[in-house]
């Protein structure tokens, strides 16, 4: 007679375990390796016009000065991170064309530099050293990036200020 019983106890018991399972299994996982990359949609070669102005004081030294902005953005190392490298080449002045290469932290569409805290400012007398601060953002229904930085320091007494902007379009 227990024999009548056990049956239908495993059947029902081996029943459970199977849904229970195909339940747990059948849902796709959030973040594994299907999961898509935000800074995916960053990623590309954006070329545009850059703009470089030095002040002294309040007043300006010398610019705008143009230029043509080539940006080439890939993935960083750690999820939230992006490289970006800039070669400008400027129509004239006593700064020439540069080169930047710094890391981004990406927060939604908007980034913040986070590997550059000092730089130089290149005046008529030579370089002096300065803090350095940069921000930006993307705007993806326009394909386009849009980067901003400010270098400052003092100079016996007076205040130098130099500011670099870009603005440039995803090829």
């Amino acid at each position: 007679m227990s024999t009548t019983y056990a049956v239908p106890s495993l059947r029902n018991a081996f029943l459970t375990l199977l849904i229970l399972g195909s339940l747990t299994t059948a849902c796709k996982k959030s973040g594994g390796a299907d999961a898509v990359d935000p800074r995916d949609q960053y990623v590309g070669t954006y070329v545009g016009d850059s703009r470089r102005t030095i002040y002294v004081v309040a007043d300006i030294l010398q610019g705008p000065i143009p230029g043509v902005a080539t940006t080439t953005i890939t993935k960083g190392s750690n999820s939230k991170e992006l490289y970006i490298e800039t070669t400008v080449a400027n129509n004239g002045g006593f700064t020439g064309g540069y080169t930047l290469r710094v890391t981004a932290e990406v927060d939604g569409s908007t980034f913040t530099v986070i590997d550059k805290s000092t730089d130089q400012i290149e005046l008529p007398s030579g370089k002096i050293d300065s803090d350095y601060t940069a921000t930006g953002a993307f705007d993806t229904s326009k394909k386009q990036f849009v980067y901003s930085a400010t270098a400052r320091a003092l100079r016996n007494g007076a205040q130098y200020s130099r500011t670099d902007e870009i603005t440039s379009t995803l090829k």
